[in-house]
């Protein structure tokens, strides 16, 4: 069975990923929100704040009756750069309480890298990474004193997790991750090897493994994973833990597609986007 990451790689994961991450309790009201959260929820992410009514998810206590897992549910944010977007939800227990996990993607303009803007030109896409990243002296980053509930946030959230290691090696995958790319009976043929085997098209895999090297941020990147023969069009949100200009590991979230039909993402040249 795959090992969770390292509390500090789900510290660092949780607070410096670039879609928003949140646990609610059973009553839907915040518990643990990240930078990304905050960003596009304000007030709303603040610890006690009832998150299902800042979404306006109506039909919560449905929801949470029968477990449901919700993927790509348009919610609005109120930040008003970003105020479309969609959440995924998914309940777990932890400690014997019962909590809801959230990710929470925001809709931009262009992806990052995108091959439709020039490089001068700035995207919704790059100011959203930007914002992420900003130093924010109001924002309490979690520590590991939450990490029981970062790991049920790992375990339980129905968006896909995996981090890379500097040699393109999968170290760590959440059981979504392994279910996209039909590893569930057999997680050990994806988790240790190279990410390169699950990407449809091998020349957007080499480009983000160069990327990730340079800390560059791929937000809102639409491409095809493989499950078998089968390509699954997925959504791609990921930035990199660099230490002293070394990759420790990366922080991968990827969504199912809202728009599996839409045309996928192209890249170019790594020196030319940023």
């Amino acid at each position: 069975m795959p090992t969770h990451p390292s509390p500090q790689q789900l510290v660092d994961l949780f607070n410096w990923a670039s879609p928003g991450m949140i646990v609610t309790d059973a009553d839907g009201r915040v518990v643990l929100a990240n930078k990304a959260a905050k960003e596009l929820l304000a007030d709303g992410s603040a610890a006690g704040s009832r998150l299902v009514d800042t979404l306006g998810v109506d039909d919560y206590a449905a929801l949470l009756a029968a477990r449901s897992v919700v993927e790509n549910r348009a919610v609005r944010f109120r930040d008003t750069t970003f105020p479309e977007g969609f959440a995924n939800l998914g309940f777990g227990q932890v400690d014997g309480a019962s909590y809801g996990f959230w990710a929470l993607r925001p809709v931009t303009t262009h992806p990052a890298p995108s091959d439709k803007a020039s490089p001068q030109e700035p995207t919704t896409a790059k100011a959203w990474i930007a914002r992420v990243d900003a130093h924010d002296a109001a924002y309490t980053p979690v520590t590991e004193q939450d990490v029981a509930l970062l790991r049920g946030y790992y375990d339980h959230c129905p968006v896909a997790i995996h981090l890379i290691e500097e040699d393109g090696t999968v170290a760590h995958a959440n059981w979504k991750d392994i279910a996209i790319v039909g590893a569930t009976q057999a997680p050990d043929t994806y988790v240790g090897h190279h990410i390169r085997h699950i990407y449809a098209d091998k020349e957007i895999v080499e480009d983000f493994l160069g990327r990730w090297d340079e800390d560059a941020p791929i937000i809102d990147f639409r491409a095809d994973f493989l499950n078998s023969d089968k390509r699954v069009p997925v959504v791609i949100f990921s930035t990199a833990n660099v230490e002293n200009g070394t990759l420790k590991n990366t922080r991968c979230f990827v969504f199912p597609d809202n728009e599996p039909t839409r045309q996928r993402d192209r890249v170019t040249p790594l020196e030319l986007s940023f």
